[in-house]
């Protein structure tokens, strides 16, 4: 390699660490300024603000990038006179400077589409020029932005194709490269250097790669326990077997540790999504003429990058439902004897191989009747059925493509499109949703999903001589049922199970067509999928394992109800249950 291409390869290296850690500060932006506009006396909050729009416009300036000097210079001026207390905290000023947050995203967007240039920042400058001289401003600069720019994703998502997003401790590392790369002499804490050296970053395609290693030796190691627990039944009490037994238990701990190990370094905390909700909540709010609180628990929550990259489009249809629907006006409040401002709880935590996301709202709830309304006017259920059908039964109605009863089309919502993606997208992700509401009070939605979608724990279940794995993260519980309990809509089997109607269908006669004889006595499986539940009658319960998904490829084609395919300890190929491909399938039949 000669030197020229040297320096190319080492100027393009310097050019994406920059874009990786421009996109952090602008995310942490994002979220301090509206921590600020709720807390203007925080300097130490400002401080942090001011030092990373400094950063920016250091380092940008640095490597040549004009358009990114030019708007975070007029930033840094702004919040440096906020710094100053020249300026005040305020709802307008906030705007300017969140708008220009967004500018700079789109700059940088530029930037790695090799488009310098392309954003016109005329308005904006324009507008924090005004600002920084005390003056109002006229226009939102916003609008100028949206007209600009339609759609397209924020930088982040091209960046998140070739990098791996940086834990907290990696931030901590990178700033301080950042500090030195504008002024060393101004560097605020010179342990951060040595720090540097203890982090890595590593492509995602080798993350990738190393989990696909430890899903194979996952299968070898059940193997060997398979086979000492086989060897110690049949030659109990031979010398060298106990020998066996410890280091098959030994193999078994150490895996287990390190496909827990593997795991983690491929999860992100949920923070890294939840925090750009506050943003969302705020800007809403304002368009809305409402008061609004977002507030945020669990965010050190962990979970996969391949499911962090799928959840945040359904948290923000969550969110932005209720901002609109949810909360209502601060007159509406005051009349229903309710705080001025409302409150949304967003809030994460773990529930064994789970994460459980809930959005809960302290306002008007979602209206019962007029969900029936709905239902019986699109011919979805007759006004008789709806009478019958539990208070969960009703608001499953609103997860169906289409369905709204919003009385106007809003530019927020009304459409409804909103919560038909978030049930898609659960579904995809292998997890659940529960809606629950109380009129006049608030409403609450609660998400399930699976730590990861690698390796899974399955429950391995039999059907005559076929044995099947099912995610455990969709089983909600197992019963044992007489046929006497059975009953028939429409001719379909269903059984009442507390407060709600469950269809059962035997599992190998919807995925293979084969008929099961009569039993004295049924096991049935209750799974669940986004919002529906169904019971799969299976002959008996083996019980819980860890298993490898393996995708089966032109082999299996694209059978419905089989997302892949496991190897157990005794080396066969077991068939994992698709849910989704499941329940289209029993939809399909009935």
């Amino acid at each position: 390699m000669g030197e020229s291409e040297y320096e190319l390869d080492e100027m393009q290296s310097i050019i994406e660490e920059f874009m990786i850690e421009t996109s952090e500060i602008v995310e942490s932006l994002d979220a301090n300024l509206v921590k600020l506009e709720h807390d203007p006396g925080n300097l130490d909050l400002l401080n942090e603000i001011f030092r990373g729009a400094h950063t920016m416009k250091g380092t940008s300036g640095f490597l040549g990038f004009n358009e990114l000097t030019r708007i975070t210079h007029r930033m840094e001026d702004v919040l440096n006179r906020l710094r100053k207390n020249e300026l005040k905290v305020n709802a307008e000023v906030m705007d300017v400077l969140l708008q220009a947050v967004d500018y700079v995203k789109y700059v940088l967007q530029d930037i790695v589409d090799k488009k310098q240039g392309s954003t016109d920042l005329t308005q904006i400058i324009a507008e924090l020029a005004k600002i920084y001289d005390g003056k109002s401003v006229s226009a939102p600069a916003v609008t100028a932005l949206a007209d600009q720019r339609e759609s397209g994703p924020p930088v982040e998502s091209r960046l998140e194709e070739t990098t791996v997003p940086e834990t907290s401790e990696n931030k901590e590392s990178d700033d301080s490269h950042q500090e030195i790369a504008i002024d060393e002499k101004k560097s605020p804490k010179r342990e951060m250097i040595k720090k540097a050296d203890t982090t890595i970053r590593v492509g995602v395609d080798r993350l990738d790669s190393l989990v696909n290693m430890v899903g194979e030796l996952v299968l070898g190691r059940n193997a060997l326990v398979q086979t000492a627990a086989m060897l110690q039944i049949a030659h109990e009490g031979e010398k060298g077997l106990d020998h066996l037994a410890q280091a098959s238990s030994q193999i078994n701990f150490i895996t287990t540790e390190l496909h827990m190990a593997i795991m983690k370094m491929r999860m992100l905390q949920i923070g890294n999504v939840f925090n750009k909700y506050p943003r969302i909540v705020r800007d809403l709010s304002r368009e809305l003429n409402k008061k609004i609180d977002l507030v945020i628990a669990g965010e050190e929550t962990e979970l996969d990058k391949s499911v962090i990259e799928e959840i945040n489009d359904p948290l923000v249809h969550l969110i932005r439902n209720s901002v609109d629907h949810g909360i209502e006006t601060p007159e509406e409040r005051k009349k229903a004897g309710k705080p001025v401002n409302g409150t949304i709880n967003l809030s994460a935590y773990q529930e064994g191989n789970n994460i459980v996301i809930e959005v809960r709202d302290d306002g008007k709830g979602m209206r019962i009747e007029a969900i029936k309304k709905k239902a019986v006017e699109r011919g979805l259920a007759t006004s008789e059925a709806v009478e019958k059908m539990s208070k969960k039964e009703i608001l499953d109605f609103i997860l169906l493509p289409g369905f709204s009863t919003a009385a106007k089309t809003t530019s927020v919502s009304g459409r409804g499109v909103g919560m038909d993606v978030v049930r898609t997208n659960i579904e995809k992700l292998k997890g659940m949703i529960e809606l629950s509401t109380e009129e006049g009070k608030g409403s609450l939605v609660t998400i399930k999903l699976p730590l990861t979608l690698a390796i899974v724990q399955g429950l391995l279940v039999s059907c005559g001589k076929d044995i099947f794995a099912i995610p455990l993260t969709s089983v909600k519980e197992t019963v044992i049922v007489s046929p006497e309990r059975i009953k028939y809509i429409n001719q379909k089997p269903v059984i009442k199970l507390r407060d709600t109607i469950l269809p059962l269908v035997e599992l190998t006669e919807v995925l293979f067509n084969r008929k099961r004889e009569p039993r004295d006595q049924l096991r049935v499986v209750v799974v669940g999928l986004a919002e529906k539940q169904l019971g799969l009658i299976v002959d008996t319960l083996i019980g819980q394992e860890e298993v490898v998904i393996k995708t089966m490829g032109d082999y299996l084609g694209n059978t419905p109800g089989v997302s892949g395919a496991t190897i157990m300890g005794d080396g066969r190929v077991r068939l994992i249950i698709d849910l989704a491909g499941l329940f289209e399938l029993v939809l399909k039949n009935n």
